[in-house]
């Protein structure tokens, strides 16, 4: 017979798990429960947080682009300009 290990690490019988009391079984898949909703709350305000700070990454990195863009021209313009 299968045997399920006490918290004091002696083997018993798994039909002394109807002894245990199901209310505090009850409670604490409720407590489980709550606390995977706590962390799956979080898990998502976290993924939505990073979408944010993505969608601002990729702007500040495409104002870069355009700043440096516009250096070269400004650069290409002077130098073309201070030669004539």
């Amino acid at each position: 017979m299968r045997q399920l290990v006490h918290q004091t690490g002696a083997p018993r019988p798994l039909c002394q798990l109807d002894q245990v009391a199901v209310g505090d079984l009850v409670t604490r898949v409720n407590e489980l429960t709550t606390q995977n909703q706590r962390l799956s709350d979080g898990l998502a305000a976290a993924k939505h947080a990073t979408a944010e700070l993505e969608a601002q990454l990729t702007e500040a990195q495409d104002d870069l682009a355009a700043a440096r863009g516009s250096l070269r021209k400004m650069i290409r313009a002077e130098n073309h300009g201070g030669a004539t």
